[in-house]
């Protein structure tokens, strides 16, 4: 916690919670937590991710180090049928301005998609 207080990202994870927060008392489905957040003790205590990182054993610093300056990167699967409803949740407080759709593409070789 101190680490994340240092850096400034308090507000940041204040916001992951607060929208996983919403789409989970609203019958949102959200994924259990996946990427490197999923090594965040304080991400499981905030149920923004499912995943124990200690029962894992998962590495905190792969999400957050003091030696990287990026923010945290926090991978939200939200269910297709309640996304625009948490997307129209953020931009309340926040502005659509402030509010962004990401998406990440993957390619599969042939092998891969036949596995």
């Amino acid at each position: 916690m101190d680490m994340i207080r240092r850096m400034g990202f308090s507000s940041y994870f204040l916001v992951v919670w607060d929208y996983i927060h919403f789409a989970r008392t609203n019958c949102i489905p959200v994924g259990p937590g996946r990427g490197s957040a999923a090594g965040s003790l304080v991400a499981f205590a905030l149920q923004i991710t499912d995943v124990d990182p200690i029962l894992f054993n998962l590495l905190f610093e792969r999400f957050l180090s003091i030696e990287r300056k990026s923010m945290p990167d926090t991978d939200t699967d939200v269910s297709v049928d309640g996304r625009e409803r948490v997307i129209a949740y953020l931009n309340e407080p926040y502005g659509q301005s402030c509010v962004a759709k990401i998406i990440t593409f993957n390619l599969l070789t042939e092998h891969q998609t036949s596995q």
